[in-house]
């Protein structure tokens, strides 16, 4: 079933490597928050997905919000929600939605709703979730480890030692002392976690694991049966693309994950050293899961493909409901790249990842297997993105969240916006 809507807004965008590892892992203060409020436009809009992911996806959102004890508001620009007015806003929406007829959407979405959009050009890609070949026991085919959490590992929260810091830090506790954990030429390189108990299972080939550790979640498939696995911690380590190092140095002209995964196979001499620049090492738990489930994020809600979407939480609140414009890959049956098509959709974002940093990046959940990851593989393009609040009034002052400031809202034409010629747009809400 296809949605259409009147839709809203945002500015462009261009991208690099894909990659999200569930929680992220906060160590750095970001800039001023920089937004500003667009009149939601009267423009139709397809949503290319059906309705019922819409109603799933907005579903974990809601059961996020239920169980969260979270209170600071978040500031979009000069306004500030609270948590209750982001989860009221989704029930608006979702109201709007399911009572509205189609050909009145859009009136009620530019009468009821307000819209942001990040002042910085927005940015896309896209992870999914991997399943690779797994056992149980290590052999010689099977000896590449997934790891569960070590308890050494300590994760330090500097909102308990001070409220409005929410970074946080990974490591292990020495004579007294946090001290940055092992690094993954350590783990894998060195095997300083070998023989602890701590292997969840054990994969057959060292590429295809490292690619786990970047999307964060997975499915292994052993004899008896398929084991979920997500992302249970960090060792708090920086985050290094190896597809930025390979193209600075000239090792490749596409920083595609394909094309990465093809050199890394195919080179075995230098895949190690490659992969060991990424000092950022992962750690999983297992997790029951019905199939039809995609992984657990980092609000602890399953995604939904295409619906949830993972954005620097800083920023974007978590849970919130957005609209997003861009271009996908169109794959064959080789998994090789034919073509690109538009695609519109309302989002939801129930995800982090340590690559994904600023108020206008966007990485989206494609879903699961070997089609997903080669169409996630290619994402790489700009957009469109705006928050979308609807049903409720702003907060002019008030607590906002830690390293944002308030910035005056600039109202834009919807002309601007898409087509960058000059108009004049009213103000939505």
């Amino acid at each position: 079933m296809r949605l259409w809507i009147r839709g809203i807004a945002a500015l462009a965008i261009l991208l690099l490597l894909p990659g999200c590892y569930g929680v992220r892992i906060r160590v750095d203060v970001p800039e001023s928050t920089r937004l500003r409020t667009i009149a939601t436009p009267r423009n139709i809009y397809a949503d290319d997905l059906d309705f019922g992911g819409l109603r799933q996806a907005a579903d974990m959102s809601r059961d996020y919000f239920r169980r969260s004890t979270q209170s600071i508001g978040f500031s979009l620009g000069r306004d500030t929600f609270s948590k209750a007015q982001i989860a009221a806003s989704i029930d608006a929406f979702m109201r709007i939605m399911e009572e509205t007829p189609s050909g009145q959407v859009g009136r009620r979405i530019a009468r009821e709703c307000r819209a942001y959009t990040p002042m910085r050009t927005p940015r896309f890609t896209a992870y999914y979730e991997p399943v690779l070949t797994a056992s149980k026991e290590k052999t010689e085919r099977f000896r590449y480890p997934v790891y569960a959490k070590p308890d050494e590992l300590t994760l330090v929260r500097l909102a308990d030692f001070f409220p409005d810091d929410l970074r946080h830090l990974h490591g292990s506790v020495d004579s007294g002392k946090l001290l940055p954990y092992l690094t993954r030429q350590q783990i894998d390189g060195n095997g300083r976690l070998d023989g602890r108990g701590l292997e969840l299972a054990w994969v057959d080939d060292p590429v295809a694991l490292f690619f786990l550790h970047i999307q964060g979640s997975g499915r292994l498939r052993i004899d008896d049966g398929v084991m979920r696995v997500n992302y249970a911690a960090s060792n708090g380590l920086p985050y290094t693309s190896i597809g930025r190092y390979m193209l600075d140095n000239g090792i490749l002209r596409s920083g595609s994950s394909g094309a990465i995964r093809t050199y890394l196979s195919g080179n075995p001499n230098a895949r190690d050293d490659i992969m060991f620049r990424n000092q950022r090492y992962i750690f999983f738990r297992e997790v029951e899961l019905a199939a039809n489930e995609g992984p657990i994020g980092s609000l602890g809600v399953p995604l939904v493909a295409g619906r949830s979407i993972a954005t620097d939480s800083r920023y974007i609140p978590p849970g919130v409901l957005m609209y997003i414009r861009s271009k996908r890959p169109i794959t064959d049956e080789n998994g090789e790249l034919t073509g690109w098509e538009s695609f519109s959709r309302f989002a939801f974002s129930h995800d982090s990842g340590a690559a994904i940093k600023g108020p206008a990046r966007a990485d989206i959940y494609w879903g699961e297997g070997e089609e997903a990851g080669a169409q996630a593989g290619y994402m790489s393009q700009g957009g469109k993105m705006v928050v979308l609040m609807c049903g409720v009034s702003p907060n002019r002052a008030g607590t906002r969240r830690a390293g944002q400031s308030g910035r005056a809202f600039t109202r834009v034409a919807w002309t601007d916006v898409v087509d960058g010629h000059g108009a004049t747009a009213g103000a939505g809400m």
